[in-house]
């Protein structure tokens, strides 16, 4: 198998892991009021993503982080996809600025700069 298809598959499972819990513990911060409930969601994606791709690049020093960032991104866009369209029920209220893209910028720049600080 090439080389490269298995490492977009270990960011695809380092980026599941982190998005799994997120996803999963949304609905136990749910019911905060919006701003609580957004700095909580925001401080546990950069921990999460951050202690993930910690790991990552702690036993992958030769990855380009740029490509990283970019395959985890993708893969975090799929689970996000495929979730709302297949087991999601409830409206997609929160596919907004601050629900959605905001989290995503956080979640590149805080995979990004843990590549590049453990490299």
């Amino acid at each position: 198998m090439d080389r490269r298809i298995l490492r977009m598959g270990v960011v695809a499972i380092t980026t599941f892991i982190p998005w799994l819990i997120s996803t999963a513990s949304l609905e136990a911060v749910y019911q905060l009021p919006y701003v609580l409930f957004l700095s909580v969601y925001y401080l546990l994606l950069i921990l999460l993503f951050g202690v993930a791709f910690g790991f990552y690049f702690w036993g992958h020093k030769e990855e380009d982080v740029f490509t990283v960032m970019g395959t985890a991104l993708f893969s975090f866009l799929l689970y996000d996809l495929l979730y709302i369209q297949f087991v999601y029920q409830g409206e997609v209220w929160f596919l907004n600025y601050f629900d959605w893209f905001l989290p995503l910028f956080l979640i590149s720049s805080t995979i990004y700069w843990v590549g590049k600080f453990l490299k």
